[in-house]
């Protein structure tokens, strides 16, 4: 009879005398009361003596089924302490540190189940168990030197070993897919297919096999794959998330969606699937649909579990607003009074208020929260924060303080690793943001924007198919969201292959069918491709969107569509409807005469706008347009007359000004594009482009003063002008070592920081210089140097800070650049000499 049994009957025993004692109206008696214990507690002195006698192998035993149990209902957290209790007994027990190890792989805790397992192997050097999933683990987290490493090992112990082969195989791939070899993916991935008729679920393999597939031309060719992993391991969760993508890539939504439904309800926790679901209820238009979703998770989390809540407050902040998120987070903090959690949702009210403009608010708010956080947890979150705010400011060296002191009481903080990586790429050092990234994804593998970053390190670094493969792996990851595959795509693109770009998007727009950024992507690319029956999905979805947006988007497309199926007489009919409709609509028609034009097709843009014309000849949408076309077409004389015709006639603002300006500065006639501009200022004397236009003039005439006045009228209208924010902080550095001239137009580009235009790269770096920070400048003054790469003060300014760094050679050759690009006696000529003369003396 076994003791848990036998305490169970003693408890129920217990209950039993309990209800009778509340039951009687005069209670036991005192003999009763006694009998009653001793036999309680003579049955409890059994069930005790009988536990007592397990041995050691036993309770060992039955801590590893207990563990298990837990582990096959997805309750990891409880199967850890069931196997550490194990292990207690038996610290060398492999069984149930290889269990722990799992419980955190499938909890996404990478970095511990890497811990684990590298135990494991270093106790148990002939086991290939271990390595093999130290290799699997490698893969995961894109450790390339690592996954080489555990593959040498694995062969070590067993060449003909199917994890060894795997893990070989693995290691080939990846190669193969740095070298874009695709040839040779194929021929890697097929033999990877073929090892999976042995063991279906195969991690590794599975995991070669899928990465082949679903970039390939033809990704439901993985479909069959997944149900083979799948009917050995039905519940792995990514698969199956994986699997719902595919079939609704291949006109199957409708099963993909009740798949969906299905593992909400077999994991209603997972944040995964929650993601997928509230996509799918944002595709049909269902926000609160997708918000109830969001809110059960967070409702269902332990009070102090911030995470879900956090997201469904970005959600509720996109889908309703900064001041909606701003009242969920009051209410938040009210539930978590005097608890952690409080904290950060005060810092996360702090952030909010900081992007809706209250910035010194928000700093004095952090740091006022910092201080009385003092050594607590979440510390380190709060400095991040706040770190990340200060360096939006300009003020960088802040910034980086609190980023050391955060990384000095833990070097792997992903935040503080993060915005110390994104600092490392804005100052050209990749190898050191590759190091922070590679940290950072061991304990996040599957952060999307960590790999994207990880990405723009290795293209930094000149490394293209690494790049690639981290994109791929960001897209995929987020579930395709809108910005990671947009990036994935672009880059892909770029490599030529649009077809697998195309497909890239699609999953995207299926996922995120409301952002019509991604919308306008996926239809531009299909529109050249002339793939019609994708175009038309395009529209199926956009007419589901009920806002002035998406008509403004979808009619041009569906012009575009009826010109593609050759209804030209229906595209004339959708034509007028937009010339006839508000403005927005007319300016959707000039959208799509452009996108002919940017097509290449001269020929289609011409014969519709002259049609326009015939019905609506006066339009003056339709009249800059025929300027616009007629200058494409290689006409200057026509597109003069329309231009200095519509001026006359008082008509579209400052447009026609600024296209004639434009026309004559390109042809060299600058005498009469000053003209024009003086006219045009008379005419419209608050027009922030021909001002900006007016301040360059004044500029390049000697008229510095002048210039600043201007700009610091156009920067007081509106901070957020980044042509105006740089050209007047350039200006105001240009000739001064004033600290306050130089702190003011370091807060003035500040919101610029991390953008790569040249331009702007060269007045931050100038200002860094002035400033006495020459090694961060460097880099800037570089990249702006290679952007402007015919601009002769840009690479003067360069060649300062390689003197003053004591480069001396490349500071001469710069100088000796600059020469070259200017004229003789043009004052930047003049002072490269003059440079030059001081670094030879």
């Amino acid at each position: 009879m076994g003791g848990v049994a036998g305490f169970a009957r003693w408890v129920r025993m217990g209950q039993a005398a309990e209800h009778k004692t509340r039951t009687e109206q005069n209670g036991f008696s005192d003999m009763t009361i006694k009998h009653v214990l001793r036999t309680s507690a003579a049955v409890l002195a059994v069930a005790l003596m009988v536990s007592g006698c397990k041995s050691e192998g036993e309770r060992l035993s039955d801590y590893l089924t207990s563990g298990q149990s837990f582990a096959q209902q997805g309750d990891h957290a409880r199967a850890v302490i069931q196997f550490r209790n194990a292990l207690k007994i038996d610290p060398d027990h492999a069984d149930s540190r290889a269990a722990i190890a799992a419980s955190f792989m499938a909890q996404g805790d990478i970095r511990q189940a890497e811990q684990e397992f590298t135990l494991l192997a270093e106790r148990f050097p002939e086991t290939l168990e271990f390595r093999s999933k130290l290799g699997e683990i490698a893969l995961i987290s894109a450790n390339w030197r690592a996954l080489d490493r555990q593959a040498d090992a694995a062969e070590a112990i067993d060449a003909a070993a199917l994890d060894s082969r795997a893990l070989r195989l693995a290691a080939r791939f990846r190669i193969a897919r740095s070298q874009s070899n695709r040839p040779l993916q194929d021929e890697i991935a097929d033999e990877a297919l073929t090892l999976l008729d042995i063991r279906a679920d195969h991690p590794v393999l599975t995991r070669i096999a899928l990465d082949n597939l679903t970039s390939g031309e033809k990704p439901a060719a993985a479909l069959p794959v997944l149900d083979a992993a799948l009917a050995v391991n039905p519940h792995d969760a990514k698969l199956q998330l994986l699997r719902i993508r595919l079939l609704a890539q291949t006109d199957r939504a409708d099963a993909a969606e009740t798949r969906l439904m299905e593992l909400a309800a077999l994991y209603p926790n997972d944040p995964q699937i929650a993601g997928l679901l509230v996509a799918r209820h944002m595709s049909t238009g269902r926000s609160d649909e997708a918000e109830a979703v969001l809110r059960a998770l967070a409702d269902g989390a332990p009070l102090g579990d911030t995470e879900m809540r956090s997201v469904l407050v970005r959600f509720i902040q996109r889908v309703r607003g900064s001041e909606a998120a701003l009242t969920e987070l009051a209410r938040l903090h009210e539930e978590a009074v005097e608890t952690s959690a409080a904290t950060l949702y005060t810092a996360m009210d702090r952030s909010i208020r900081f992007d809706m403009g209250d910035r010194d608010g928000a700093i004095a708010g952090m740091t006022a929260l910092i201080a009385e956080a003092g050594d607590a947890p979440e510390v380190g979150i709060l400095k991040v924060l706040l770190a990340r705010m200060h360096d939006r400011l300009g003020n960088r060296p802040e910034a980086r303080r609190l980023v050391a002191d955060v990384l000095s009481e833990d070097t792997g903080d992903v935040g503080a690793l993060k915005l110390r990586a994104t600092w490392a790429i804005d100052e050209e050092r990749p190898k050191q943001a590759i190091v922070d990234m590679r940290s950072a994804l061991s304990q996040r593998p599957r952060d999307s924007e960590l790999m994207t970053l990880l990405a723009a390190a290795h293209e930094q670094d000149g490394n293209r198919g690494l790049a690639l493969e981290q994109l791929a792996n960001a897209a995929e990851v987020s579930g395709h969201a809108a910005r990671e595959a947009q990036r994935y795509a672009m880059a892909l693109l770029s490599e030529g292959r649009e077809t697998v770009a195309v497909r890239v998007l699609d999953v995207a727009h299926e996922a995120h069918p409301q952002d019509l950024d991604l919308a306008r992507t996926l239809a531009d690319l299909r529109i050249a491709r002339s793939d019609w029956n994708g175009v038309a999905r395009i529209l199926a979805t956009l007419r589901q969107i009920d806002t002035p947006e998406a008509l403004t988007l979808r009619t041009p497309v569906e012009a575009a569509y009826l010109l593609g199926q050759g209804r030209a007489g229906e595209a004339v009919s959708t034509f007028g409807s937009m010339l006839d409709a508000d403005p927005d609509r007319q300016r959707a028609f000039s959208r799509l005469i452009t996108g002919l034009v940017s097509r290449g097709d001269l020929e289609t843009a011409r014969t519709q706008l002259n049609l326009a014309l015939v019905r609506r000849p006066d339009d003056t949408a339709l009249r800059l347009l025929d300027a616009d076309l007629a200058r494409e077409e290689g006409s200057v004389d026509h597109p003069e007359r329309i231009y200095r015709a519509l001026i006359a006639q008082g008509q579209a603002g400052d447009v026609p000004v600024l296209r004639l300006f434009g026309l004559l500065a390109g042809q060299d006639r600058r005498t009469d594009a000053d003209t024009v501009l003086s006219a045009g200022l008379a005419t419209h004397p608050t027009s922030r482009p021909l001002r900006l236009i007016e301040s360059n003039r004044r500029q390049v005439v000697g008229d510095r003063a002048g210039a600043i006045a201007l700009l610091e009228s156009l920067h007081a209208e509106e901070p957020a002008d980044a042509i105006a924010a740089n050209n007047l902080a350039s200006l105001l550095t240009e000739d001064t070592s004033d600290p306050d001239v130089l702190r003011r137009a370091a807060r003035i580009v500040a919101p610029l920081q991390g953008t790569m235009n040249p331009a702007v790269s060269d007045t931050i770096g100038w200002i860094a210089f002035r400033r006495g920070n020459a090694e961060g400048a460097l880099p800037l003054l570089e990249r702006a140097a290679r952007g402007l790469p015919r601009d002769p003060a840009v690479h003067l300014r360069l060649g300062q800070v390689h003197a003053a760094l004591g480069q001396a050679a490349d500071a001469r050759a710069t100088f000796e650049t600059v020469l070259t690009l200017a004229g003789q006696n043009h004052p930047v000529a003049q002072d490269a000499r003059a440079l030059l003369d001081a670094l030879d003396g």
